[in-house]
C-alpha cells in the first residue's frame, strides 16, 4: 500500500493502484468477516476508467500513507470497534466525492479491486482496512526503505492535475504512491505545482526500472529522473553552499566606522549634588549657537561632561562665557574646561562601544533605540540614571 515519501516542500499525495494478482475480497457484517472470495479477474472483467478511479481513491485513503497522517479519518475508524467507517462518511471527502456519491457505484467498483485492502460490510453501508493488513510503524527505518524505493521525476507542466499524474504512473509496475510536489505562491496565497513529482513503487527493482528507461516523455516532454535519495543530497548540498556564500558575503563586508567629533567634549565641576540633566542641559543653553548631543551626568554627582555636535568646538564654548564660569542659578556658577586628550579618549571609546552594542541589538532583536534620551535629543536612558554614550 501507500508509503509516505518524504519531501522537502508542501506537497499533495495520492495513491496509485494497478491489479498484481487476485486475492480473497471477504465481506463482514458487525465486524465477522465472510470466507467467499471476491470473483476472479476473468469474472470481473477489464476496469474502466472511473472504476479505477474510484478504486485507486478509496485504496488511498485506506493505505499506509494517509493513515499514518489523517487525523480525521483515524477518528472516524476509532469510532467503531471493528474500525468500520461509514460509507455516508467518505462520500463527504472531497476527492472522492468528486468522482461519484453513488453508493451503488463505489460498491460495484471496489467489489472488482483485487487489492484485497479494503473490505465492505455485509449490509454494504461501510468500508474498513482489512485487518490482516495493519499500518505498517512509521519510524526512520521505515522512512529510509520507502525512499530507497522512491524516484524524482521533474518536467510537467505547472498546470498539470492530480488525475492526469496519476493515469501516467498508472502505466508503471508498480507505483504506489505519487507525490506532487508544491510551493507556497505568497502573491496568490496558494500552493503552486512545481512540476515535479516523487514516485514511490513496491520495490526497489521496480523504481529501478523506471529510472533505468532511456528516455520517458510526457506531452512530448523528457522528464529528469533520478533517484529521490540523489536528489534530496544535491538539494542539501546546493542549500549549504547558498548558506556559506550568504555568510561569507556578510563577513566580507565592511562594518561601518563609528567616528565622533574630536575636541567637542566640555567638563563641567561645582553642580549642586541635586543637579538633574534637564538642570544642566538649560543651563548650557544659555550659550547659544552650539548644539548639545549628549549629557554625561548623574544626580548626586558634581562633576560632569557636556558633548557638543561639531568637532572643534569645545574651546570655542567655554570661549563664549566670563572668565570659564557657567552660570548655573543665582548662587551657583559651573566651572568649565576642556577635556583632556585622556578623557577624550575615554569618552568615546564608550560612546562608540555603546553605539555597536545598539546596532548588533537592533540587528539580532528587530528592534531601534527610537525613544528620546534624557541627555539630548537622541539620549533614551531612564532620569537619573548615568548614561554611558549615544
Amino acid at each position: 500500500m501507500a508509503d509516505v515519501a518524504v519531501t522537502t516542500s508542501a506537497e499533495v499525495q495520492e495513491e496509485v493502484k494497478k491489479a498484481e494478482v487476485p486475492a480473497e475480497e471477504p465481506e463482514a457484517k458487525n465486524g465477522a468477516a465472510k470466507t467467499e472470495p471476491a470473483p476472479a479477474a476473468e469474472e470481473v472483467g477489464e476496469l474502466s476508467k472511473q472504476e479505477r478511479a474510484i478504486i485507486r481513491q478509496v485504496e488511498y485513503y485506506f493505505g499506509d500513507a494517509n493513515l499514518n497522517r489523517d487525523k480525521f479519518l483515524g477518528e472516524q475508524i476509532a469510532k467503531n470497534e471493528e474500525g468500520w467507517v461509514p460509507l455516508s462518511v467518505l462520500i463527504t471527502f472531497k476527492r472522492l466525492a468528486a468522482l461519484s456519491t453513488d453508493l451503488d457505484e463505489i460498491l460495484a467498483a471496489l467489489n472488482k479491486s483485487e487489492e484485497g485492502l479494503v473490505q465492505i460490510s455485509e449490509d454494504k453501508l461501510s468500508l474498513r482496512r482489512h485487518p490482516e493488513r495493519p499500518i505498517p510503524e512509521h519510524n526512520e527505518e521505515r522512512r529510509k526503505e520507502i525512499q530507497d524505493r522512491t524516484a524524482y521525476a521533474k518536467g510537467f507542466p505547472l498546470d498539470s492535475e492530480m488525475s492526469a499524474l496519476l493515469d501516467f504512473a498508472s502505466a508503471y509496475d508498480k507505483v504506489v504512491n505519487l507525490t506532487m510536489r508544491k510551493h507556497f505562491d505568497k502573491p496568490t496565497k496558494s500552493y503552486k505545482f512545481k512540476g515535479s513529482i516523487f514516485l514511490t513503487f513496491e520495490t526497489k527493482e521496480q523504481a529501478k526500472s523506471f529510472l533505468d528507461q532511456e528516455k520517458i516523455t510526457y506531452m512530448e516532454r523528457e522528464l529528469l529522473r533520478k533517484w529521490q535519495v540523489d536528489y534530496l543530497k544535491e538539494k542539501q548540498e546546493e542549500f549549504a553552499k547558498k548558506n556559506e556564500k550568504r555568510k561569507n558575503k556578510k563577513e566580507a563586508k565592511p562594518e561601518p566606522v563609528f567616528e565622533l567629533p574630536k575636541n567637542a567634549i566640555v567638563v563641567f565641576e561645582g553642580a549642586p549634588e541635586t543637579s538633574t540633566r534637564e538642570e544642566i542641559r538649560e543651563a548650557f543653553e544659555k550659550v547659544t549657537d552650539f548644539e548639545i548631543a549628549y549629557i554625561e551626568f548623574s544626580k548626586g554627582e558634581t562633576k560632569g561632561s557636556v558633548r557638543l555636535t561639531e568637532e572643534d568646538t569645545a574651546e570655542k564654548y567655554i570661549a563664549k562665557v566670563e572668565e570659564g564660569k557657567l552660570k548655573f542659578n543665582d548662587e551657583v556658577s559651573l566651572t568649565l574646561r576642556k577635556a583632556t586628550e585622556e578623557e577624550e579618549k575615554e569618552f568615546l571609546d564608550k560612546a562608540i562601544e555603546f553605539m555597536k552594542k545598539r546596532r548588533d541589538f537592533a540587528r539580532n532583536k528587530g528592534k531601534r533605540f527610537n525613544r528620546k534620551r534624557h541627555g539630548g535629543t537622541h539620549d533614551h536612558k531612564h532620569r537619573n540614571k548615568k548614561v554611558r554614550a549615544d
